[in-house]
């Protein structure tokens, strides 16, 4: 059984990593492509690149993440540094003729594969005819040194948003409308008054609960505007660069060259498919705007941005009774947590027990993943409170991905949850809001992903599927959240476990999930179309003038005078570029697959091991589109997702 991660790394260990990992790489690397042609075979070309390249991958996986969760500067900072090297050797490698002809050579004898191997074979060309193999040198060289150059922007993009530590200096009566354990969590100023900050746990409830509106509307104008004297530079450079990149590989945008290894294969069809789901929205999202206007009052006839959050929470709390700083006592964490792995052991067949390992902070809980015999079958960590230095956002950090090794053991996948959730405040305990309680949903999805892998290559392992499907379990999961039988498992009065919640509220909280799914929904369309804007435009990108256009056109929200959201969209310089709309698309496919969990019953078993073995266990071994076939028994198709938000 392979050991679980180590994280003991010190500053001097990560900064000679790029080098020594680099290193072995290439002397593995020399000997693939000195083969001689009658001696190729896939097990010592293709299989040999693969188990190189992943073992790369591994070496600085965990280093590079400690950039994003240590709580030492000098660690952080040379993870960073390893994350840019990498990057660009990345490049480098996937540019490398000897390599690219020894693999090309290789597929010239066109042997008899299985689909995995042949799969296998096909992406890894691709990735370097994507890297301009294939064309000629001048062009190459060129694709090689633009996409270093991005890759450059991307980081520096990320890092400045990582170091945001603004914050709005606020009086008592500004605070009115937010609970005590909120304003207890601040910190104080030396002039009475209390800071709030631009991380999730601080922004959100004010924004929902804060009741004076010149309060929101400059915390708004703040959040919105953060890195917007360096990032929209970045952004446009970088906008810039992906176009003359697309040019050169003989695409018409860099979106249709992003798409060409996705399920929606091409621009025009991600288009249109936005086009029809806004359709659909258009006139829920309409009704909702005006129920808001309604309960704002007064002269002004616009729903601002500083103010739809806040009208949303009120007539939620009046229309449904949904006071969700009152409920949050009912999701002490520990009780969410123990009902979550109750509730997702029985459905996929595993337990998660509690385990002494090696973390990264002292806050790190950790975890082995058991299955049914005993045996592990990966590690798991939660890192869930914010700290100075911190990833500021929720996700699924993959440690290690489950795969094959060349001894033929199976290297056990290692994931582990990173949020910024509510921490604890004196003596009570950490409380989530129902929001916080489907925000860690969807992150158990991505670890499900992770975990039940089964992939016998790390390129396909876990997650690394196609970006517009990779969301599909994370958007899975969500749906147990509004299962009555499963809020009742994980919830539990934090005075009196055994008091859960109430029936009333339970079937309030349904009734609220597509209150506003009209509005929420258009906003995502509109995110959606605005990257695919910026992706296929012919010309120079003014990414905030088409954000004002197109946010009201679509969200029929505006963007607020002087702000720059575009400076901390950072999915637009990381992994979602021309691919925001996946986040749409998976849960549209989610939506048809939960659908058979309905008709079976939320926790069966027996449609949580198809779902385990069809869909989470191959990763990307096999066609994604075809795996969600085999599970329905049919094509998948938007009607279960219109339906499941009253837009059908």
């Amino acid at each position: 059984m392979s050991k679980p991660p180590d994280f003991s790394y010190t500053p001097e260990q990560v900064k000679t990593l790029s080098e020594t990992a680099v290193k072995e790489l290439e002397e593995k690397l020399s000997v693939i492509v000195n083969i001689p042609h009658p001696q190729r075979n896939f097990k010592n070309t293709m299989l040999a690149f693969e188990q190189a390249v992943s073992d790369l991958y591994e070496a600085v996986q965990v280093p590079v993440m400690l950039a994003y969760v240590s709580d030492n500067a000098e660690l952080r900072k040379a993870g960073q540094e390893l994350e840019l090297k990498v990057s660009r050797y990345s490049v480098d490698l996937f540019t490398r003729e000897d390599a690219f002809s020894a693999l090309s050579e290789y597929a010239g004898k066109n042997e008899k594969l299985g689909e995995t191997d042949a799969r296998l074979l096909e992406k890894t060309l691709l990735d370097f005819k994507r890297n301009g193999l294939g064309l000629e040198p001048r062009k190459k060289n060129k694709i090689k040194k633009l996409k270093k150059e991005l890759i450059g922007l991307e980081l520096q993009f990320s890092l400045n948003l990582r170091g945001v530590n603004d914050a709005l200096e606020l009086t008592g009566d500004e605070l009115k409308g937010l609970p005590e354990d909120y304003k207890a969590r601040l910190k104080k100023t030396g002039k009475g008054g209390w800071l709030v900050t631009m991380d999730y746990p601080d922004y959100m409830p004010f924004m929902d609960g804060a009741g004076d509106g010149e309060a929101r509307r400059k915390l708004e104008f703040l959040f919105n505007n953060r890195c917007s004297g360096v990032n929209v530079k970045l952004m446009e450079d970088a906008i810039v660069l992906r176009r003359k990149i697309a040019k050169l590989l003989g695409y018409a945008s860099y979106a249709d060259y992003v798409l060409a290894d996705r399920m929606a294969a091409n621009g025009e069809n991600v288009f249109a498919f936005l086009e029809r789901i806004r359709a659909k929205l258009k006139r829920k999202g309409g009704r909702e705007l005006r129920a808001r206007l309604k309960l704002k009052g007064g002269e002004d006839r616009t729903l601002r941005a500083w103010e739809w959050r806040y009208y949303n929470n009120q007539l939620k709390k009046s229309k449904y009774s949904i006071d969700h700083e009152k409920i949050k006592e009912y999701f002490p964490l520990e009780t969410v947590v123990k009902g979550m792995f109750e509730v997702f052991g029985g459905v996929f067949g595993a337990r998660f027990e509690p385990a002494p390992l090696n973390t990264w902070h002292k806050d790190v809980r950790a975890y082995e993943v058991k299955n049914p015999d005993g045996s592990v079958a990966a590690y798991f960590y939660f890192d869930l409170f914010p700290r100075e230095g911190k990833y500021k956002h929720a996700a699924c950090f993959g440690m290690r991905h489950g795969r094959e090794l060349a001894d033929g053991s199976y290297e056990l996948p290692a994931a582990g949850i990173v949020a910024n959730f509510p921490p604890p405040s004196g003596d009570a305990p950490p409380l989530l809001k129902f929001n916080d309680v489907v925000t860690l949903f969807h992150e158990f999805g991505h670890v499900t992903h992770n975990i039940f892998t089964k992939a016998k290559y790390g390129r396909f392992s876990g997650t690394s599927v196609a970006r517009d499907f990779v969301e599909v379990p994370s958007k899975m999961l969500e749906n147990w959240a509004y299962s009555p039988d499963v809020l009742r498992r994980i919830s539990g009065h934090v005075n009196n476990p055994a008091e859960k919640l109430p029936e009333k509220t339970i079937k309030k909280l349904i009734e609220a999930r597509n209150m506003d799914s009209g509005l929420v929904y258009l906003r995502q369309v509109f995110m959606s179309v605005l990257d695919m804007r910026y992706h296929t435009a012919r010309g120079k990108v003014d990414t905030t003038k088409l954000y004002e256009k197109l946010m009201k056109k679509i969200s029929l929200v505006p963007l607020s005078p002087g702000t720059h959201p575009q400076a901390s969209f950072g999915h637009l310089m990381g992994g979602y570029v021309a691919g925001y709309y996946s986040y749409l698309w998976s849960e549209v496919i989610a939506a048809d697959l939960f659908g058979a969990f309905e008709a079976a019953g939320v926790t069966d078993p027996e449609t949580g091991a198809k779902y385990r073995e069809l869909i989470l266990a191959p990763g990307r071994s096999f066609d994604e589109a075809g795996q969600v076939e085999k599970f329905l028994g049919r094509p998948s198709g938007e009607d279960a997702f219109l339906k499941s938000i009253d837009a059908a």
